[in-house]
């Protein structure tokens, strides 16, 4: 999936989103609009839907109703790897982390081969951007 960058579309936007866990109706109707350079926090309490907004978002949990998208480009129901193909990513707040590995290992877990249509990034630029894991 090639997303091709749109200056004039929000970098990520849900429109109308539900979701749903069996028959229990999780999330009402999500819209969530988020444009360059911006940062944003999801907020609430327990069971307010937060961690399911972010699973559907990445395609962990199936979206019923509405839609998403990067860049003016839908993404609704894509399986994980092609949504972060596309340039997203998710760190679940829990630690769902490999605990026998390293956190070199754990970072190499994530490298795939560089590609046209694909981000790419490296080990060493991840210690650049968070210079604590290097300690680590």
């Amino acid at each position: 999936m090639n997303v091709a960058s749109n200056p004039q579309s929000p970098l990520l936007s849900l429109q109308g989103v539900h979701a749903h866990y069996g028959k229990s109706h999780i999330l009402h109707g999500i819209d969530l609009s988020i444009g360059r350079g911006e940062v944003v926090s999801l907020l609430g309490r327990n069971g307010a839907g937060r961690s399911t907004t972010m699973k559907s978002i990445m395609g962990l949990v199936d979206v019923t109703g509405g839609r998403i998208a990067i860049e003016g480009r839908d993404i609704t129901n894509k399986r994980p790897f092609e949504i972060a193909r596309a340039g997203l990513g998710f760190v679940p707040e829990e630690r769902e982390v490999f605990a026998n590995l390293t956190v070199d290992e754990n970072l190499r877990m994530g490298e795939q081969p560089k590609r046209d249509d694909a981000p790419f990034w490296t080990v060493a630029q991840m210690f650049d951007y968070f210079p604590r894991l290097k300690e680590r």
